[in-house]
């Protein structure tokens, strides 16, 4: 993903920070109704100085402006982060009430004991440990030859966790399922039984289109 914006003060660094990448412009600051966030107060308050032509009498200097940039990035962030948190354990908690049993996953990457599922469902990223599989899966990582990383996961019984049982299954009608990047699999989501509170996906098997 791309770094995200941050603010700054431009004579503390080198031009060539100043870019913009999505604009491709050379330079760039943004401020609306200074009723939102300290640094649009900031702009406001040096587009007035220029304007009066007294920035000389600026009350903060360069640096202390840099300084409450940097600040305001650690804000902004700690608070993008609060809010993505309590959507989660929200959802979580939904979850708990109201389980899906069956839905898309998409895999966007693999680990050695991990990977990590996109459900479109729930638009959200969720990473899904082997270890929580152990009493239904047997499970092998590797490599291949070009470097990528993949999980084959086969059934240890018939009982796999979200599978809908009926009096004449004998069991899933998959013996093994590789798993890559893109792969897509069919998952149960839920809430994890055991604090931080966030939510649980295990795998039920291949995806059926």
């Amino acid at each position: 993903p791309m770094k995200p914006a941050e603010y700054i003060a431009a004579g503390e660094l080198a031009e060539e920070d100043w870019h913009h990448f999505a604009l491709n412009i050379p330079y760039y600051t943004h401020f609306t109704s200074p009723i939102r966030r300290y640094p649009d107060v900031i702009v406001h308050r040096l587009l007035q100085a220029t304007i009066d032509d007294n920035v000389d009498e600026f009350p903060q200097n360069q640096g202390e402006i840099h300084s409450a940039a940097g600040h305001c990035n650690d804000k902004r962030m700690a608070a993008k982060k609060a809010q993505e948190r309590s959507d989660r354990v929200f959802l979580s908690l939904y979850l708990k009430k109201n389980p899906i049993t069956s839905t898309l996953g998409v895999c966007l990457s693999v680990g050695e004991k991990t990977f990590t599922v996109f459900v479109p469902k729930l638009g959200a990223s969720i990473k899904v440990f082997l270890q929580e599989h152990e009493d239904c899966f047997e499970t092998n990582a590797y490599t291949d030859d070009g470097g990528k990383r993949h999980i084959v996961i086969s059934p240890k019984t018939d009982a796999v966790p979200g599978m809908q049982q009926s009096d004449d299954d004998t069991g899933p009608s998959w013996k093994s399922l590789n798993i890559g990047v893109f792969t897509k699999l069919e998952v149960a989501c839920t809430c994890k039984a055991r604090p931080p509170i966030d939510v649980r996906v295990k795998v039920v098997g291949p995806w059926k289109e």
